[in-house]
């Protein structure tokens, strides 16, 4: 009995303590491993290159450059967002001004409050907008400019982790279990096949939502359906806060365009039965199927994740602890806790992969 509390004690302690490092190391592990992902995801590019006669530093460069433009490009996406709302502040103001109006108008009638006393109250209880907003614009700020230090730092450990590939080979080599070195091999294949099943986990699920995003902005009858459908699925990769603004632009596009509040009113309840279905169905089966894990896991995995990085542990925490589990499986003692979290079934692009091919067999 003694030696089994020493062992829970000693568990409770190490978890404890990898807590605590994650949370308080943030800054330094989030660009990290997003570094660590990125550049396994880049590595079988990299040695193609290197097999066809490029220096190494050329192929690390190119590898790290076509990363730097997904970033760039995401940016600008985004960038070309906030400007179209922007240009849009004029009739999103007046539009705003004749639903305040209203409303306040079907409050008077309700509640037989008039519309002076309701103006009163609002001027009274509300505060300064630009004390109000001062705190919250420094936050912005310092976070943009952690945000850019961040990808600069990931930039760099992407082209060293490609530059020295072998020598980071050879190190974790060295610390996986396994019996034989190919055991050891196929251990480290299947770590470096994370990043690359949970980009595909990704894709299905922005694929889906485009689609029923699509589907819905075109029955509505909201103008650019398309291009506002393919934006607001981008826009999913983030968790909490992706959603939100993947909503909030159709929303008002459809607030401004549209003669009544109605097609506003169905864009917002359908994108929010969608986003309910992404977070129960979507996500957790295609996401946590390509990379192996549950889908319960997958759901607390992104709550933990949340909770310790914020958004980047929500979208980071998937691959680490499909790693994890990968580790789990292959050591002793431990594959009790790889089976609790991991999916035994068999990955949905697979599954789609020999669908579309039992289709394209009928078709000839």
């Amino acid at each position: 009995m003694h030696a089994r509390l020493v062992r829970i004690n000693r568990g409770l302690l190490f978890f404890v303590l990898v807590t605590v490092v994650l949370y308080y190391g943030k800054p330094l592990l989030i660009p990290f491993t997003l570094a660590i992902l990125l550049a396994m995801l880049m590595a079988p590019l990299c040695s193609k290159l290197d097999r066809r006669g490029w220096h190494r530093a050329f192929s690390a460069g190119l590898c790290t450059l076509i990363v730097l433009v997904v970033f760039l490009l995401a940016i600008a996406i985004l960038a070309a967002q906030i400007g179209s709302f922007i240009r849009d502040m004029g009739l999103i103001e007046s539009r705003t001004a004749e639903l305040l109006v209203t409303i306040q108008q079907f409050i008077e009638r309700k509640f037989g409050i008039p519309v002076p006393e309701q103006r009163e109250l609002i001027s009274t209880g509300g505060r300064d907008p630009v004390s109000f907003l001062q705190p919250h614009l420094k936050q912005v700020l310092r976070s943009s400019v952690q945000t850019f230090a961040g990808m600069v730092f990931t930039i760099i450990l992407i082209f060293l982790f490609l530059y020295h590939k072998e020598r980071y080979h050879n190190f974790f080599r060295r610390l996986t279990p396994g019996r034989s070195e190919a055991e050891k091999e196929q251990i480290l294949g299947s770590i470096a096949q994370v990043s690359q099943r949970y980009l595909v986990g990704r894709a299905f699920s922005i694929v889906g939502l485009f689609i029923l995003y699509a589907a819905a902005l075109v029955i509505i009858g909201v103008n650019n359906a398309l291009l506002l459908a393919g934006v607001a699925a981008l826009f999913n990769i983030v968790p909490v806060i992706g959603p939100i603004v993947a909503a909030l632009f159709p929303f008002l596009v459809a607030l401004v365009t549209e003669p009544s509040v109605q097609p506003a009113v169905w864009v917002l309840v359908t994108f929010c039965l969608f986003q309910l279905l992404d977070n129960y169905y979507l996500t957790p089966h295609f996401l946590g199927g390509e990379v192996n894990l549950s889908a319960a896991a997958t759901i607390v995995i992104m709550i933990c994740g949340g909770f310790l990085w914020g958004i980047a542990g929500m979208i980071l925490f998937i691959p680490m602890f499909s790693i994890v589990r990968i580790i789990f499986d292959h050591l002793p003692g431990w594959e009790h806790y790889g089976f609790l979290i991991g999916n035994p079934g068999k990955r949905p692009s697979k599954q789609l992969e020999s669908w579309f091919r039992k289709i394209f067999h009928r078709s000839r």
